[in-house]
């Protein structure tokens, strides 16, 4: 079972720390990329992880934009946002990841990568970005994180900026310290 599926089991069975997850996350960014798809994504392919798609309006990018991805882990959607837009910025709280990310990304010349404290984005100016997005991250943040990246994602987004995160099924975790209702999220 990868690390994803072990995580998701141990937050199934109660609240779990930050310190627990950032352990999880930093063993899986441990080896090589191929190892780090293999812990991660539970099945996955390096190549199912590479060419996997988008999952939000990319139609809504465009050239001169500068986006977010928060929690970007090892940047799976880099290369396709990249290629549309002026700038992609990865953050993640886990220095392994972003190092990952960096590696998976080498030649990507407008994407940036950087270490955060996996609760606010405070190395970013107000206003800065045109969309942030997260893809499937969100479950792996305790409610309170979750909160706080949302008013950060509103505080760094430009007037009339987009949010976009996706979540997974609600039956992917149960613990009420993570989980959000349909009308919460």
């Amino acid at each position: 079972m990868g690390i994803a599926g072990r995580l998701r089991g141990r937050l199934r069975r109660g609240p779990a720390d930050r310190s627990l997850a950032k352990r999880y996350w930093e063993e899986a960014a441990g080896g090589s990329v191929e190892s780090a798809v293999d812990a991660i994504c539970d099945g996955f392919s390096v190549d199912q992880f590479r060419s996997g798609g988008v999952h939000f309006g990319m139609s809504e990018l465009g050239p001169r934009m500068v986006v977010l991805d928060l929690a970007c882990g090892m940047g799976r959607t880099c290369r396709q946002v990249a290629k549309v837009v002026a700038e992609y910025h990865g953050v993640d709280f886990v220095p392994g990841m972003i190092a990952k990310a960096r590696e998976h990304n080498r030649g990507v010349r407008n994407a940036t990568f950087h270490v955060n404290d996996g609760r606010t984005l405070g190395g970013f100016a107000d206003g800065m970005f045109d969309v942030v997005y997260s893809e499937l991250a969100f479950q792996h943040m305790p409610r309170p994180v979750q909160r706080s990246y949302a008013a950060e994602a509103a505080r760094v987004l430009r007037d009339g900026g987009r949010f976009f995160a996706q979540l997974p099924r609600s039956d992917f975790y149960a613990g009420a310290e993570y989980a959000l209702s349909e009308g919460e999220a």
